[in-house]
């Protein structure tokens, strides 16, 4: 084995170390985010929720706060508080692949329950812009049929 050898797998080693040095970061900075949302959105802080929404979305005007704001309050009054009770994040820092969105983005599954303690999932998309993650979920619409077993 030369020195060539030897330094370019050194290289390799740091450059990995770095790749999982970075994904453990912004796992956490995701994270705390995702738990800030729905903390928020326990305290019905609507417009703290609203912006947690990704910058491209509130600039092009895709949602407007009055509008997130009551589809937060109508599923809140179905369902009730949300308590997270799992999260699974699936990072993909290198977006060179899609070709709509050259931004890091994640997958985000919450496992939650609601206030009938039923559990329930939601699949997320966050996207990493300026260092920070947002999502682009613009709104929840609560399941109607589930609406009665909750109210019982």
């Amino acid at each position: 084995m030369t020195f060539a050898d030897r330094s370019s797998g050194t290289i390799e080693a740091m450059n990995r170390a770095t790749d999982s040095s970075r994904k453990a970061s912004d796992r956490k900075a995701l994270r705390r985010r995702v738990n800030q949302l729905y903390e928020w959105f326990n305290h019905e802080s609507w417009e703290k929720c609203f912006s947690l929404i990704d910058p491209k979305l509130r600039e092009q005007e895709k949602v407007a706060v009055k509008a997130y704001a009551e589809s937060l309050r109508r599923f809140k009054e179905v369902c009730g508080k949300i308590s997270p009770w799992y999260v699974r994040i699936s990072l993909h820092l290198d977006p060179s692949s899609n070709k709509q969105d050259d931004r890091p983005f994640a997958y985000v599954y919450v496992v939650w329950q609601d206030q009938a303690h039923a559990f329930h999932m939601f699949r997320e998309r966050w996207v990493q812009d300026s260092g920070r993650w947002f999502t682009r979920v613009v709104g929840l619409v609560p399941n109607e049929k589930e609406s009665v077993s909750v109210r019982d």
